[in-house]
Formats: C-alpha cells, sequence, structure tokens
C-alpha cells in the first residue's frame, strides 16, 4: 500500500470538557486540574467545545472566559491546542476563531451551520470563507449528523483542492464502508475516527484517534493508538473488541436520548468525582442515581483496567 503524505501529523486527540458550578459557573480550579491531568498523561492535541465539549451552549462571555483559562494552560511548545466553534452563524464562527487566534490559538475545530441543510455551492462558501480568513491557521471538519448532510470523501477531495489549509476532519462513525470512503477519496486529510471506527482506517492507511476513552482507560487507549500506528493488528482489534462492549455495560441502564456531553462528563467525574457531570440547561445529563449506576459497573467489570 502506497503512503500517502497527510496536511497534518498521525495524532491521538483528547477531549476536554467543562465542569459547571451548581449556578453555571466554569469551575476554573477544577477545570485547570483537568487540563493538566490530561497533559501529564502524554497527549499533546488536546481540544475543546466539540459535542461534548458543550461548544453549541456557550454565551460569547462563557467562550472567552473558557479559551482564556484553556490557553493559558496549554499555549506553549510541545502542545497543539484546538478549539471548536458551532455556530448558526458564519459570521459568528469568524469572530470566535478571530478572538481565539488573539489567544494563541492556531487549529480549529469547525461544523457546518445546522439550520438548514447547506447545497455544494454553500458547503465550499463556507469552508474557502472561514479557512480563507486565517490562512496561517489550520481546520479540522468535524462532520456529524447534526448538520443534516454528512460530507463524503468526494465532497473532501473538492473542498480540499480549493481549501488548503484544512487539514483533517473528525467522524464519530464505525461503518467500514464509510471510512474507507473517506480514506480512498480524500486521504491526504487527517482523518479522526473514534474507536469504532479507528481500527478499521488503519487497515487503509495512515488516520488518527479521537480518544472518547482516553480519560477512563488511560494506558488502554494509548496501547490501542499505538497498535494502530504499527500495525500490530492483532493487539488493535482486541482492544477495539473491549472498548466497543465497554459502552453498554456502563451505560446500558440510561434509555433517554441524552447529548454526546452527558457521557463524555461522566467518563471524567468516574475518574473525579469532584468534576461535575451536570450540563448547560435546558440539556440534562446523568442524574444522581443513574451516574452511580455507572460507577458500581465500573467498579464491578473494569477496576483493573487503566
Amino acid at each position: 500500500m502506497k503512503k500517502i503524505k497527510t496536511r497534518y501529523p498521525q495524532s491521538k486527540l483528547a477531549a476536554c470538557v467543562l465542569p459547571w458550578t451548581d449556578k453555571f459557573r466554569l469551575d476554573v480550579p477544577v477545570f485547570e486540574q483537568h487540563l493538566q491531568e490530561t497533559i501529564d498523561g502524554g497527549c499533546q492535541n488536546i481540544y475543546l467545545m466539540g459535542t461534548a465539549g458543550e461548544g453549541y451552549a456557550l454565551t460569547d462571555t462563557q467562550f472567552q472566559e473558557v479559551v482564556e483559562t484553556f490557553a493559558g494552560l496549554v499555549v506553549k511548545p510541545g502542545l497543539k491546542p484546538q478549539i471548536g466553534v458551532i455556530s448558526l452563524s458564519m459570521g459568528q464562527v469568524i469572530e470566535r476563531i478571530g478572538f481565539c487566534r488573539e489567544q494563541g490559538i492556531r487549529m480549529f475545530q469547525i461544523s457546518l451551520p445546522s439550520w438548514g441543510i447547506l447545497e455544494e455551492a454553500e458547503r465550499m462558501i463556507f469552508f474557502k470563507t472561514v479557512c480563507g480568513s486565517f490562512p496561517d491557521c489550520q481546520f479540522l471538519h468535524y462532520n456529524l449528523p447534526r448538520t443534516k448532510y454528512i460530507v463524503t470523501g468526494s465532497d473532501y477531495r473538492r473542498i480540499a483542492d480549493e481549501v488548503p489549509n484544512l487539514v483533517a476532519t473528525k467522524n464519530s462513525t464505525s461503518d467500514y464502508a464509510r471510512v474507507a470512503d473517506l480514506m480512498k477519496h480524500a486521504g491526504d486529510l487527517q482523518h479522526f475516527f473514534l474507536e469504532g471506527g479507528f481500527a478499521f482506517g488503519c487497515l487503509l492507511g495512515e488516520c488518527s484517534l479521537l480518544s472518547s476513552y482516553g480519560g477512563l482507560f488511560p494506558k488502554l487507549t494509548w496501547e490501542f493508538f499505538e497498535a494502530g500506528k504499527k500495525g500490530d493488528l492483532k493487539t488493535l482489534f482486541r482492544i477495539h473488541k473491549f472498548l466497543n462492549a465497554a459502552e453498554p455495560v456502563l451505560f446500558g441502564h440510561i434509555t433517554r436520548n441524552l447529548i454526546d456531553g452527558a457521557f463524555d462528563k461522566t467518563f471524567v467525574w468516574l475518574k473525579n468525582p469532584k468534576f461535575s457531570n451536570r450540563l448547560l440547561p435546558p440539556y440534562l445529563g446523568l442524574t444522581k442515581e443513574e451516574s452511580a449506576i455507572c460507577r458500581r459497573q465500573l467498579k464491578k467489570y473494569y477496576s483493573r483496567i487503566e
């Protein structure tokens, strides 16, 4: 298999989430501890405010406080911080990126506006305008169903040919056909896959890991990433099977439809009970009773897994 030179290095991407006080203010000491523990765990590529990090919900004031706190810890040599920018307004996306850039951030996750489906010409306008406004920055596209259109490999090929600083994508799919489509048609972009898709991507070429279980099983997810990087398929698929089986064990008792952050914050809370897993209203996270069941399941089945 011929190796394709990618626009961004192969990486394990760690998502950090936001702890809120009971008055829904950023719990700065707990947040800074969360960031530092992520850095101390060996993660260089760290991001905030995707769906799991409630990037859709923050006011401008909250956004600026979070970014300033984040930048104070991660804008330093050896780290590659990213900020997710989610908005219905392309103008607000540009304004927020501009603010982050002033704080020293140079890598951004962007999502298509979700009020209505963008046609192909509109998608091209979005990418060329947003990315083109900051030629010294790099961009990862968060390709998620909430925008009502899943960007295909062929779509990415056309966009990437016009937008040189679009360097990566983030996809939550575990569908082999979708993974293969992305790798085949836009292999020069660095595709970040969740645990469910990463192993499949590694069969097809260089790809990266978006680590949702990194906070809960840090050593195991590093082993998973390194196995994919080295082509150790036996280890890769052994851990793939384990991680994909963990979700129903931990969360099988949850029958409500909850937004992503409810689960990601609970991962962090399971490791650090001082980290609140509450969400910004109107969204509701796990109840105390549901959270307690998760902790019992973790202790019962995974107490020796690091």
